[in-house]
């Protein structure tokens, strides 16, 4: 009899704890559908809880493809240093061939007012606006110098364009493998450039921007934090504007013009001065995988 007692005793305790968890858990429900339903009417419309998980899974998709635009990205970089001519359009008439900078129109930038509803203008001996079809395809040409070839408008400032590549310096063998050379020796030799120690591990060149032949800027970080085992949440990275020569010997004259370490939000000279701030710079970063410097 006790013992049955006991059961029942167990079996309403049992049910008054389900019963509570029950509760506590339809509260943390409702609170987080209310909170979601309040954002949704905050953005104006129920399409935005769609839009907000379309741009979600959308994001998961650009981070599966990112192999494949990395992959597309290196297999341009040959096709520029060819100088192989890239397809825009099949269209016919009287061919012209321009040279200059191939420049993205953004909305805030005063240079390229004049070329407002467009998408690309060139930038050379004249300043044309690029028009036809399939322009897509320039965006890897964008800052690059090349040459193109369309069909010019009667007023001589809109060019269609049926092909571009790549031109000067971009097509270079001399320049792009002295270059490349550059970037090797500066990567195999940062822990006796850097002026400081690194903290943990030891310094790794990560990216190289390339303001003329003889002034880089390089950006480097502690190796600590390739380690998958390491919990640092330290941002070992560092900047180096450096003037570089070479010698006879195969290596290179190099003079610290600038020393910059990160602050809140982007790196601080706290040695030298920026003298290139403002200037326009030619990017490379490493790939460790194929072993290679890459253009951005």
């Amino acid at each position: 009899m006790n013992s049955n007692k006991s059961k029942q005793i167990w079996m309403i305790i049992v049910a008054v704890a389900v019963i509570f968890v029950a509760f506590l858990w339809y509260r943390s429900y409702s609170a987080k559908k209310n909170n979601l339903l309040n954002k949704t009417e905050t953005t104006g419309s129920e399409s935005s809880l769609r839009d907000t998980l379309d741009e979600n899974e959308n994001q998961m998709i650009s981070d599966e493809e990112a192999e494949a635009i990395d992959a597309e990205e290196e297999d341009f970089n040959a096709i520029c240093e060819n100088g192989e001519w890239v397809n825009i359009s099949d269209q016919s008439g009287n061919s012209s061939s321009l040279t200059g900078k191939l420049r993205k129109v953004y909305p805030d930038d005063e240079a390229a007012k004049e070329f407002a509803g467009f998408q690309f203008f060139l930038e050379g001996a004249e300043k044309i606006a690029l028009t036809g079809t399939n322009l897509d395809k320039m965006d890897y040409f964008e800052d690059r110098e090349v040459e193109v070839q369309g069909a010019k408008s009667a007023n001589g400032k809109e060019i269609a364009v049926f092909q571009v590549k790549c031109a000067g310096k971009e097509t270079d063998k001399n320049v792009i493998n002295d270059r490349k050379k550059m970037m090797d020796y500066i990567s195999a030799n940062i822990n006796t450039i850097a002026p400081k120690k690194a903290k943990y591990k030891s310094w790794v060149v990560d990216e190289i921007d390339i303001v003329d032949e003889n002034n880089v800027y390089v950006l480097y970080y502690d190796a600590v934090e390739d380690d998958e085992n390491s919990d640092l949440e330290e941002d070992t990275g560092r900047k180096l504007l450096l003037e570089i020569s070479p010698k006879t010997d195969g290596t290179y004259d190099i003079k610290q013009t600038a020393y910059f370490e990160m602050g809140e939000d982007d790196y601080v000279a706290v040695q030298g001065t920026d003298k290139f701030a403002d200037s326009e710079t030619v990017d490379y970063s490493f790939d460790p995988e194929s072993n290679v410097w890459e253009r951005y």
